[in-house]
């Protein structure tokens, strides 16, 4: 049975799956502080008129009243903008520059040392907070004028990604700050412009990565020897997940060469929305077979950015080298590159399925066959009446689980690539271009 189109494993459940700590537990980061939050939620002044603001326009000193505003995202020529700024009136003449600016208050017992912003800008960008010069990107280096054009016309996927910069808090001030942006187009016939980002604070740099408790590091290391969750351990906040090759050092810090996905309920509000979703009405009146199936299509539709999922490959892909060893929320993926793979979807639906009342194992390895395949992670639906079935979210399939197994699930491979289910020959098919 498809759920969209088309199709992903599962390792033997043995005694070594005994994992009564496998929901990791991260120590609670108190000092995180969003500054500014996005979309919607801040608005901002903007210009984005033929003559330039003055020299001083990043400056808290200057008069910004005369300017327009509106909530982010600010710009033209993309969905989602919530605010039109930068479009003008040539379409073949376009403003190079247009000019952002957004106050925020700082409690003068904040303590914060580190800044980390979330930035998705079309095309150029530098940001000043206070004044200062605090990041720049796609623009050449030295003075900015408001004729400087960005260094690349960005497209596709590139435009889609927040990037992230780590920043001190030097800058920071107890009481009211000012941040300033200008965004810079490639040419004056562009296209589109946007603007949204997020500002947190943190008291230490240590804030920024996940530490697991101590009690919960051996469970971490099961977890990632065995690559199986099964239906009755359920996925609570404080679960990480930096893949196979996520390690813990004695201090409990997590490393991984990808980003650390994080659950956090209280932090994350986009997960909050689908765990919403999870108990309505319309899921939870449905059988658990067609349950499932409905949970599987909200996800490959929130975290899909074309219909075959290229694109989504693309996306994760600067997302991994973007966010490398750094802490995502899970409900953020879509959002700072646009799209999800396996590794989000599976940990995704797992967490919406135990809210849904459905017994669901979380599982990777391999997918392809023993000479071609690649890393994957999926779900098992476990029913009732001792049926089993593969939810794949990533390639768009629910697959019956047989004792002999069938060509397509003989395509599920243990990460030492042996078979999870029966025997039968795989069928012929390119497996995904992912590594878990």
């Amino acid at each position: 049975m498809k759920f969209l189109t088309t199709p992903h494993i599962r390792l033997p459940f043995t005694g070594l799956l005994f994992l009564v700590n496998l929901c990791l537990q991260s120590l609670p980061v108190q000092a995180e502080v969003t500054l500014i939050p996005s979309g919607k939620a801040s608005v901002w002044k903007y210009y984005d008129a033929a003559t330039p603001p003055r020299a001083d326009w990043m400056l808290s000193t200057f008069d910004d009243q005369p300017w327009s505003s509106g909530p982010a995202p600010l710009g033209f020529g993309e969905p989602g903008i919530n605010t039109p700024a930068g479009a003008g009136t040539d379409p073949q003449n376009r403003q190079i520059t247009a000019y952002f600016r957004h106050t925020f208050t700082v409690p003068a017992d904040s303590g914060l040392r580190q800044l980390v912003l979330l930035i998705r800008s079309d095309d150029g960008v530098v940001v000043y907070l206070n004044g200062t010069e605090i990041a720049r990107n796609n623009l050449p280096a030295g003075q900015v004028t408001p004729q400087t054009t960005a260094v690349n016309a960005l497209g596709g996927v590139l435009e889609r990604l927040y990037q992230r910069f780590t920043i001190p808090a030097d800058n920071l001030k107890a009481g009211t700050n000012l941040l300033a942006v200008e965004l810079h187009q490639a040419n004056p016939r562009s296209t589109d412009l946007y603007l949204d980002l997020m500002l947190r604070g943190y008291q230490s740099a240590a804030e920024l990565r996940p530490i697991l408790k101590t009690e919960q590091q051996q469970a971490a290391r099961d977890y990632h020897t065995q690559h199986y969750i099964s239906p009755q351990l359920k996925i609570l906040d404080g679960y990480i997940d930096g893949g196979r090759g996520m390690q813990v050092d004695p201090r409990g810090q997590t490393r991984s060469r990808r980003e650390l996905i994080i659950v956090d309920r209280q932090r994350d509000p986009s997960l909050q929305k689908h765990l919403e979703y999870a108990r309505s009405q319309e899921v939870m009146s449905l059988p658990p077979e067609k349950r499932a199936l409905k949970l599987a299509q909200y996800i490959d539709q929130s975290m899909s950015l074309d219909q075959q999922n290229r694109a989504t490959m693309a996306a994760v892909v600067l997302l991994t080298d973007e966010y490398a060893n750094q802490g995502v929320l899970i409900g953020e993926v879509t959002q700072l590159c646009g799209a999800g793979v396996c590794r989000h979807r599976a940990l995704l639906f797992k967490i919406l399925a135990d809210e849904a009342g459905l017994d669901v194992a979380l599982v990777r390895g391999n997918y392809g066959d023993a000479t071609r395949h690649a890393g994957h992670a999926w779900n098992e639906l476990h029913l009732k009446d001792g049926r089993r079935l593969i939810v794949d979210v990533m390639h768009r399939r629910v697959e019956p689980l047989t004792p002999t197994g069938s060509p397509i699930t003989a395509r599920y491979l243990t990460i030492d690539n042996k078979p999870w289910y029966g025997t039968k020959e795989p069928e012929t098919e390119t497996p995904p271009t992912e590594s878990e």
